[in-house]
């Protein structure tokens, strides 16, 4: 389980991060957790609580200046090789059928893959992405509409019946405002579905620091369920239903965290499987290669089980905008 040791002062202040408050709830006090290192440029970074709402958050973080700096051009790496249609298909299964003509807007869509299952499905399908993202550069080629995260601003009120976030809103530095522009975007009794890590469930509070969905500095908040609740209904979006496994993350996170734990370059394996420089030396591979298929197996009933106690390793939501 996550230690609960005094941790302040471990990560010092350097040139490139900031203080913040509570991103949740504005509070100005928060309380150490844990300090995690990110994979890619092994940085550390802290982890804080708020007392106030119960968030967790990176703090302090990567300024909006140099916060880009750790999301490298192979941070995409290849996603989805593997089983790419049949996963596509069990995220649309999620939403159901789609009335004729109802529209969905995924923000984060990555190389294109949900919206593009989605249309084949039957939504009018919007993405929105960073500028600098591959899609930009393939979205007339694919037949897709995609605007840039800057221009979601400027998209018509009301106008989309679902809202998606896939494993996107951790990343976010100001969720309320996301929240509050996501409510003005959907129809009346529209539906947002957001998915996240569960920091609260039992594969992050087992893993702590070595979480492979740990992920600082670009996981800048970690959400439990209660405090993810708290933060959707403030914004008048009411949680209908919630789920915490997911055939896509929870066997491989946790067969990472256990090779996390003996390994000394975090996320060796999943570097590897995605196509990315891993870092890491030979031991760091012979170690993998010995263990991984007995780690996934441990990983795999291990994350059954949790899913059964909704304890699994991601919180998916879906909430309907609240009726005025």
């Amino acid at each position: 389980m996550r230690e609960e040791a005094d941790l302040s002062g471990v990560v010092k202040m350097r040139p490139g991060l900031e203080q913040i408050r509570c991103p949740g709830c504005g509070c100005e006090r928060s309380d150490p957790e844990t300090v995690g290192r990110d994979p890619i440029s092994l940085d550390e970074f802290q982890v804080v609580r708020c007392p106030d709402c119960g968030l967790s958050y990176v703090n302090p973080r990567p300024d909006a200046e140099h916060l880009a700096n750790y999301y490298p051009s192979r941070y995409f790496g290849s996603r989805h090789p593997v089983f790419k249609k049949e996963l596509m298909a069990l995220r649309t299964h999620s939403l159901g059928r789609p009335a004729p003509g109802a529209r969905l807007l995924d923000i984060g869509c990555g190389y294109g893959d949900f919206i593009l299952a989605c249309k084949e499905r039957g939504w009018q399908v919007v993405g929105a992405e960073q500028d600098a993202s591959p899609i930009m550069q393939q979205r007339e080629a694919l037949g897709l509409e995609v605007v840039t995260v800057d221009q979601i601003a400027s998209l018509p009120d009301a106008s989309f019946d679902a809202i998606t976030l896939w494993h996107v809103f951790e990343h976010v530095t100001d969720p309320i405002a996301m929240l509050r522009e996501f409510h003005r975007l959907l129809e009346p009794n529209g539906r947002l579905l957001i998915e996240v890590p569960n920091w609260g469930g039992w594969h992050g509070r087992l893993g702590g620091a070595a979480w492979h969905h740990l992920d600082v500095p670009r996981h800048l908040l970690h959400f439990d369920r209660k405090t993810l609740t708290n933060m959707l209904v403030a914004q008048g979006l009411v949680p209908e239903h919630w789920a915490t496994f997911s055939l896509e993350y929870d066997t491989f996170g946790t067969a990472q965290t256990y090779l996390n734990w003996i390994c000394r370059r975090p996320n060796h394996f999943y570097q590897w499987v995605i196509g990315r420089p891993t870092g890491g030396s030979r031991l760091d591979t012979l170690l993998t290669v010995a263990l991984i298929v007995p780690a996934g197996i441990v990983a795999g009933v291990f994350s059954v089980v949790a899913a059964m106690f909704g304890q699994g390793g991601v919180l998916r939501v879906i909430a309907r905008k609240r009726a005025q």
